[in-house]
């Protein structure tokens, strides 16, 4: 999907929840008129149906109106608080930008890899970086940088034995323990280009080849690199 029409589907969505509660209860109220009459026709006149509750009712049906109407005027913001984001979002196409966590999207040929990163909390002893596959299978296990703070692994593409891996999504995960093997705790991210902007009702995306990432997981963005110009 195209930012633009990732735009117009959020809106279209947004605008026919609210139209169905509108209709909805329109259709309610009707029914209650209708049966409010009828009852007002056939009530017996020595004995008359009391008017409180008529009232108490068309009070209530009253306060439905009001309530949503603010959630149409609300899912309305929202709306157009989402369209605002995806359309700011379409500035991150073409982009490269360091996204937490764990899934990376390995292009075919990329001779320039994937930048992996991954900040210990603590001084460690000992690190690894462990990259799986799209079912879970280990395709590369080697050790890593166990320095203190922010670290970067370069994914080449190949697996463990030296062989080159299908492109696709990918996942890893960094373990580090200090010297006396406890456990040490590790942030992820990973570097993409930014290639589409994807929404849905869980939000605006970013899309990098076949991953999808939520905007909010965006730490930095810098400027992609201009490609070289040919000799004349």
């Amino acid at each position: 999907m195209s930012g633009l029409e990732a735009v117009t589907s959020l809106n279209t969505t947004e605008s026919q929840r609210a139209n169905e509660s509108r209709s909805q209860f329109s259709a309610d109220f009707d029914n209650f008129l209708l049966i409010l009459t009828t009852q007002l026709q056939n009530q017996d006149p020595l004995s008359p149906t009391d008017t409180h509750e008529f009232t108490n009712q068309l009070v209530l049906f009253a306060d439905v109106e009001q309530s949503i109407q603010q959630n149409a005027n609300l899912e309305n913001l929202i709306s157009m608080q989402s369209a605002n984001q995806a359309v700011g979002a379409l500035g991150y196409i073409g982009q490269t930008v360091e996204v937490e966590g764990d899934a990376f999207n390995l292009e075919e040929n990329d001779e320039d890899g994937v930048n992996l990163r991954y900040t210990l909390e603590d001084e460690a002893d000992a690190a690894s970086i462990s990259v799986f596959n799209a079912v879970g299978d280990a395709v590369l296990v080697q050790a890593v940088e166990p320095v203190f703070g922010v670290n970067d692994f370069n994914f080449d593409g190949l697996d463990g034995s030296g062989d080159p891996l299908p492109p696709g999504v990918y996942f890893f995960r960094v373990n580090a323990v200090d010297s006396d093997d406890v456990p040490i705790d590790v942030k992820q991210s990973v570097e993409g280009r930014v290639d589409g902007v994807e929404s849905d009702d869980d939000g605006v995306f970013l899309t990098m080849g076949d991953l999808s990432v939520p905007i909010d997981n965006i730490l930095k963005v810098r400027e992609a690199e201009a490609p070289p110009v040919p000799p004349l």
